[in-house]
């Protein structure tokens, strides 16, 4: 395939680039900065909220992982946020829509539930949290991941195209021979506690998930967690549970050890994904 990636030469985007060429794909890398060299593929300065350039672009490809985006909200002003996130995305769509694109994958993040980053808390229903948990988004950040995953589900009904939106949490990069990264169970009370529910993602298996919901033959629109299968605390998993969340008591699947409070299970089942650089602790 030709694929477009928006994004491709940020933190998450570069692995993402690898994976495609490693698969055989001819990538283009797009983004806001001039000149830039991305080794093995093409590179070409982009402005998701230009329309006419997006469509532009589309007629050269075939298929769109979009990650273009601001990516926290202390980046830069909510509206600025909101335009970026949102009508870049709601662009994309509309561009392939208009070039009878019919495959999109596009980059949703765990912060779509609300958590993290929101000013009010979430509350959580049950264990292990999947794509059906309700949400509370109280940041703009948060919420244009969640406005992002509407727009998903408009372009599905509206134009048949079929998309996946993965929501990512922390991606960790891991250079070789670092594989694994040791976590203090003292810590679990302050950094961890807020890290999402204790879980993260190696780069190279977010990369792995993004283009296998390339490759992977689907129809509709889908939201899929990814993540690690253990908790990032070295911690039994519903020790964790009973220690901060012990008003929650609903168990929606069985959780054995440090297996993660938010499920993979329909990554898995979808695309047949499944993470392979784990950073179980020792």
């Amino acid at each position: 395939m030709n694929v477009l990636v928006t994004g491709g030469a940020g933190s998450v985007g570069r692995f993402v680039v690898d994976e495609l060429r490693t698969r055989g794909h001819e990538v283009t890398v797009a983004g806001r900065r001039e000149g830039l060299q991305i080794t093995g593929a093409r590179y070409v300065s982009l402005d998701c909220t230009d329309y006419a350039a997006v469509l532009e672009q589309m007629d050269k490809h075939d298929s769109v992982v979009h990650l273009a985006a601001i990516p926290q909200p202390d980046k830069a002003a909510s509206q600025k946020i909101f335009d970026i996130n949102c009508r870049g995305t709601y662009n994309v769509y509309q561009a392939c829509a208009d070039a009878g694109i019919k495959k999109l994958v596009i980059s949703s993040s765990v912060n779509a539930l609300g958590f993290f980053y929101g000013n009010k808390p979430l509350p959580i229903q049950y264990f292990p949290v999947d794509e059906e948990h309700p949400t509370l988004c109280s940041d703009p950040y948060s919420f244009s991941k969640k406005i992002n995953e509407e727009t998903g589900q408009y372009y599905w009904e509206k134009d048949g195209i079929s998309s996946i939106a993965i929501r990512i949490p922390w991606v960790r990069p891991c250079p070789p021979g670092q594989d694994r990264l040791k976590v203090q169970r003292d810590e679990v009370d302050t950094f961890f506690r807020i890290r999402n529910l204790w879980i993260w993602i190696d780069a190279r298996d977010s990369a792995r998930a993004f283009a296998d919901a390339l490759e992977k033959p689907y129809e509709g629109f889908h939201v899929l967690h990814v993540n690690d299968n253990v908790n990032t605390a070295g911690i039994p998993s519903r020790e964790l549970a009973a220690r901060f969340y012990p008003e929650v008591t609903q168990w929606k699947q069985p959780v054995e050890g440090m297996e993660a409070l938010i499920s993979c299970r329909k990554a898995k089942e979808l695309l047949g994904w499944e993470p392979i650089f784990n950073t179980q602790l020792d």
